[in-house]
């Protein structure tokens, strides 16, 4: 989804994170998005392992260049995105070591 500026937001009922190259992005909070608790998680989780977490403010083009898009919410922890707008997303590393932590026993 796009907010009025044609930025980047979320998914109907989920938060959006991409992956270019090391970093990690999703839309920054006054792009309108929910600070969800799993979105917390993810940023927190992957700046304790030193990766690059940005919350930025960009267009629907940002995800041509993505490696990887996943999208997170309490309910369904991290899901890789596999297909968008024709765009086939092979499982990204990162996303995979993600989604392991929220379906990790505890």
């Amino acid at each position: 989804m796009l907010n009025n500026a044609g930025h980047l937001t979320c998914a109907a009922a989920a938060n959006l994170f991409w992956i270019e190259g090391e970093r990690l992005l999703t839309p920054a909070l006054e792009c309108g998005v929910l600070a969800g608790i799993t979105r917390a998680r993810v940023l927190a989780a992957a700046r304790s392992w030193e990766i690059e977490a940005l919350e930025i403010t960009a267009d629907g083009a940002r995800l041509a260049g993505a490696d990887g898009v996943f999208v997170t919410n309490s309910l369904i922890g991290v899901r890789p995105v596999s297909r968008l707008d024709g765009r086939i997303f092979a499982p990204h590393p990162l996303a995979e070591r993600l989604r392991a932590v929220f379906f990790s026993p505890s």
